[in-house]
């Protein structure tokens, strides 16, 4: 003899719900120009620094074309800044004044923006060291340069560490 069940059939009989907490909304507050100026700075040196040891290594610049070594040291600096800021969202001069780089949604900086970023770097160059970029700054709300404009990221403060994190609760069962 078969018996059926006295429960109702339903469509959604697996269907959980969870409740979560909706998260505010994000504030991004672009970073002052005075820090961005620091930071562009600190990198900038660090890029001579940098660009000067390759040239020694080379060993025999004179020998070699005058666009070949502008090519490289152009290949080193947009290297320097798209590696740093693709994995850490910011380079050292913005790490060491408290910056990062970040999309419009707040999240770190990606692979994506971070090449577009830097490839209109070139424009932001133009035509004497930053002028259009900090022309660009002075003229966004956001004090995005023109490279920022075209990757959709901001340049803002990095958020402070806590110093009292709570505790992992996963680690202690």
């Amino acid at each position: 003899m078969t018996q059926k069940a006295n429960h109702p059939t339903h469509d959604h009989e697996d269907e959980i719900t969870v409740e979560t907490l909706k998260t505010p909304r994000l504030r991004i507050q672009p970073a002052p120009i005075r820090r961005r100026v620091l930071a562009a700075f600190l990198d900038s040196s660090i890029v001579g620094v940098i660009c000067a040891l390759v040239l020694l290594w080379l060993h025999k610049p004179s020998l070699r074309p005058l666009t070949t070594s502008a090519e490289s040291l152009v290949a080193i600096t947009l290297l320097y800044y798209f590696i740093q800021e693709s994995v850490f969202a910011s380079t050292i001069g913005k790490h060491i004044l408290g910056l990062r780089v970040v999309g419009s949604g707040g999240d770190p900086v990606s692979v994506r923006e971070s090449l577009i970023r830097n490839l209109l770097r070139i424009i932001d160059w133009l035509p004497v060291l930053y002028l259009l970029g900090a022309a660009s700054i002075a003229k966004s709300s956001k004090r995005q340069r023109l490279g920022d404009i075209g990757a959709g990221t901001i340049v803002t403060l990095a958020p402070e560490k806590d110093i009292n994190p709570p505790p992992a609760p996963f680690l202690f069962h």
